[in-house]
């Protein structure tokens, strides 16, 4: 993108523009991805945070036109030096230029809060051009495009680059961008490029189009996206609607006439729950296709509970399961907290009555659902809650589906949060009341293995949907726990083995060895003695779903001719392994048919045999440990191999389960910005056909770099991989920390905007890394300081303490005289001790011995 800047600041066109344009910041229409650093600028005026908040139309300065003087901001006349007023408040338009890709408007006008600004460039175009404007800020923000309003946002939040993508039509000549940016508190500022045009943006169409269900019961389609699309982009939109219980069967049909707002022409005489199927043909000829559900007609309302009194009660099957009582129970406990109402729990032995919360497949949601409804299997952790007239029914699997359609409920339908073990947030109401529930899920992942220790609690796990884990606890509803790991020395100990018969282990260089070895597994003697040993786990432990036959933690496979023989053959180390864990696996399924052997492609084994493929009752552990975090795996060169190795493994294993790594071994505490890997990493291992997932972290204490958050936000992504993943950050945020989240969600935002498509993080990040500045640190220390000033309470302060631990220990490890002498480094010990952080790194004692040794010797 080539740009163009008025003659004050001394810099030359680069395209021919008409001279009435030579003092406005002009770019061209050619998306270089470069981002728009010059701009007229206009502000502040005021922007009362109540009436912003109300989006108060009448006082809220985010929409008062204060450009009504000059063509207002729908045809705007912008001019250097050029006065706007209105509400007591008066600014001129002057030029600037960011130094940054984004303009930050706390440095360019003001620092003070509760206000809006407007910016101003234009856009020349040499023909009519479809491409897509890149944009992110903090706070909301209102944009015009040659008058028109494309973006309508009257939010609180940080500033994320490229975070709304929008799609335009550029007219051939000039086009004029108007930004209208809201300040709350803290940073201050926009980003904003020009992005090339991909017609993959239609795939997310819900962006511009959602349906409004007026109080009459009539529907209406709403168009929200740019008006200079349709014909030039838009070419078609056919419009069909099907009941939600009948989707092959439509029921209305229609072409989009290109409207803001088109009424679905349908009887809306009684209530129904319909789904409106949208397919969107492009100017590309490509088409795309997405849903919208929706209701129409008049509905009834049902009251769960009002002031302190209900007329439901909780029933169970007479032969409910373990969970699905639990469950039950927890219902109940958390009514209670919501309303102050004791709801009756009893069995399903009585009569159906009318207001019922029926938990679970039993007599009474049977009678409800019909002969045609089939009970799902015990093991189905799918689950659903809908409503049969007044009465709720949750139901699905006996182990754990019910109980995990329970806990849904509550989160969904009444706000409950389960943050950590300790912190529930759990909302006050005078009453409850519900029209219409349809809600299905089921797990994207079905080991789910969260390895933080604030997930280890088996309460919090059960509540948030962790079933997974590397050790066998009690649980509520159970766990699909995995048996160990490096089996091969725990199972055949060189000190049982090694003096008398030496060729059980590997020969390397010509001699057999036990020290950093592994086991010739082509010897007959290895294979009858591991099989004898792994039934022998299997029958004294059966608790568990997975038994692991894998390699030690280091390197040395066997060079014997025989073992060499397989793995030449099979291009890989993989080959001697798997071959040997497939005769194991067959043995094991005589005697134990449901249960499975587990074995490592980890790091001299990773890559997948060419001939042999696992038996059916095998899991293959692909594990990510030298790849890069800071990209996801699709998107960066270093992680190329991985991607290769993921991929042959998907096409030959029936099961594979990934080891992956989310956490700084070598510093848990230091920050370390991959969250935003996070999400699109479980959806490749999803689409890769893993069965499940262990997301190994900070695991022997607390103190983990937002171990909390992360525990939390892995829980829900392991469970529903394409869940929002910034709306739960900022739930957690707000929820967690309360008003101080504001500013722990800034620092959280400004660590990750650091990552650039250079920077490559990996499980050794040193804090001496480029990527932590001065600047950053001081940038950091300024957003909890004012983190800490606006916490509510001491217990939310110590949890934004926890929050800022990574910076203390950050300024400790790259200036140790300078925290001692400011006292930082008394302030982290003073942390760690009250919270009980044992861990600083996982070698555990020697790491953090000797950072207090080094910190101490500075006194």
């Amino acid at each position: 993108m080539m740009k163009q800047c008025i003659p004050i600041f001394c810099l030359l066109s680069l395209l021919a523009i008409p001279p009435a344009f030579s003092e406005i910041p002009t770019y061209s229409n050619e998306p270089s991805s470069e981002f728009f650093q010059t701009w007229l600028l206009c502000g502040p005026f005021p922007n009362p945070i109540e009436a912003y908040d109300k989006k108060d139309h009448e006082r809220s300065g985010f929409y008062i036109d204060f450009l009504q003087a000059h063509g207002g901001e729908n045809h705007p006349r912008i001019e250097i030096g050029q006065t706007e007023q209105g509400a007591g408040a008066s600014a001129s338009w002057f030029a600037y230029e960011s130094e940054d890709h984004a303009v930050y408007l706390d440095k360019a006008i003001t620092q003070d809060p509760y206000v809006v600004a407007y910016a101003y460039c234009e856009i020349v175009a040499d023909k009519a051009k479809p491409c897509l404007l890149a944009f992110g800020s903090n706070d909301g923000a209102r944009i015009w495009l040659n008058g028109e309003l494309i973006l309508d946002l009257p939010v609180q939040r940080g500033l994320r680059i490229d975070e709304d993508i929008i799609p335009i039509a550029l007219q051939p000549g000039r086009n004029t961008l108007l930004l209208k940016v809201a300040e709350t508190e803290n940073i201050w500022g926009y980003s904003c490029r020009l992005l090339p045009y991909d017609p993959k943006i239609w795939g997310d169409s819900k962006q511009f189009f959602h349906i409004e269900t007026q109080p009459d019961g009539q529907a209406k389609l709403l168009f929200s996206g740019s008006r200079s699309l349709i014909g030039s982009i838009l070419r078609k939109v056919t419009l069909s609607v099907s009941s939600a219980d009948q989707p092959d069967q439509i029921v209305w049909t229609q072409l989009w006439s290109g409207s803001r707002e088109t009424p679905i022409g349908m009887d809306s005489s009684a209530y129904g729950e319909y789904a409106l199927r949208l397919r969107v043909t492009t100017s590309e000829d490509a088409e795309h296709e997405f849903t919208l559900p929706f209701s129409m007609g008049p509905r009834i309302d049902y009251t769960l509970f009002r002031e302190g009194k209900t007329s439901y009660s909780i029933v169970i099957g007479e032969k409910a399961s373990d969970s699905e009582r639990w469950a039950a129970q927890e219902l109940q406990h958390w009514l209670y907290e919501i309303s102050g109402v004791e709801f009756p729990l009893h069995e399903d032995a009585g009569a159906l009555t009318t207001n019922e919360i029926i938990v679970g497949f039993n007599r009474h949601s049977r009678a409800l659902l019909g002969d045609d409804a089939r009970e799902p299997k015990p093991s189905d952790e799918s689950f659903t809650y809908t409503n049969r007239g007044a009465s709720i029914l949750i139901w699905g699997g006996k182990d754990r589906g019910t109980m995990y359609g329970v806990m849904a409920f509550l989160e969904n339908e009444l706000g409950c949060r389960w943050y950590t073990p300790t912190v529930s947030v759990i909302p006050q109401k005078e009453f409850y009341t519900f029209h219409h529930m349809r809600h299905r899920e089921s797990p994207g992942l079905r080991v789910r293995n969260d390895f933080y220790f604030e997930a280890f609690e088996p309460i919090w796990a059960a509540r948030n949907r962790v079933n997974g884990a590397m050790n066998y606890r009690e649980q509520p509803g159970g766990l699909e726990c995995y048996w160990a790991v490096h089996t091969f020395y725990p199972l055949m100990p060189p000190s049982d083995f090694f003096d008398e018969h030496p060729d059980y282990y590997s020969l390397i260089d010509g001699k057999r060895v036990h020290h950093h070895a592994q086991l010739c597994l082509t010897n007959p003697g290895v294979l009858r003695i591991f099989t004898e040993r792994i039934l022998r786990v299997i029958r004294e432990n059966p608790q568990y779903l997975i038994y692991s036959v894998s390699q030690n933690d280091w390197a040395g496979p066997c060079q014997c001719d025989a073992c060499q023989a397989i793995a030449k053959r099979e291009e890989s180390e993989s080959g001697p392994v798997l071959w040997f864990v497939n005769q194991i696996a067959e043995a094991v399924e005589k005697e134990f048919p449901h249960k499975l052997i587990g074995t490592l492609a980890y790091q001299y084994t990773r890559k997948p045999c060419k001939t042999i493929t696992p038996r059916d009752n095998v899991v293959i552990r692909l594990c990510s440990i030298e790849c890069c975090f800071a990209h996801d795996f699709l998107h960066c060169p270093e992680n190329e191999s991985f991607v290769k190795d993921i991929e042959g493994w998907a096409a030959i294993a029936p099961k594979l389960y990934i080891w992956d790594y989310v956490v700084n071994f070598s510093h848990y505490i230091q920050p370390y910005p991959n969250f935003r890997v996070l999400q699109p990493n479980l959806q490749f291992f999803r689409d890769h056909n893993a069965i499940g997932v262990m997301e190994q972290a900070a695991y022997q204490s607390r103190g983990g770099e937002f171990a909390e958050l992360r525990a939390y936000v892995i829980a829900k992504l392991l469970w529903n991989p394409d869940r929002d993943v910034r709306e739960i950050i900022d739930d957690f945020m707000f929820g967690y920390y309360g008003r101080s989240g504001q500013y722990v969600r800034d620092y959280f935002d400004l660590l990750h905007d650091r990552v650039t498509p250079d920077t490559h993080i990996h499980l050794g990040l040193r804090p001496d890394d480029p990527l932590f500045s001065d600047e950053f640190v001081r940038q950091a220390d300024a957003l909890f300081d004012r983190a800490e000033i606006v916490a509510e309470t001491e217990t939310i302060r110590r949890r934004v303490e926890m929050a800022r631990l990574p910076i203390l220990y950050l300024k400790c490890k790259r200036s140790p005289k300078e925290a001692i002498r400011d006292r930082t480094y008394d302030r982290f010990t003073e942390i760690t001790k009250r919270e009980g952080i044992t861990h600083y790194a996982e070698s555990g004692v020697s790491h953090r011995e000797a950072f207090h040794n080094v910190m101490e010797a500075e006194r």
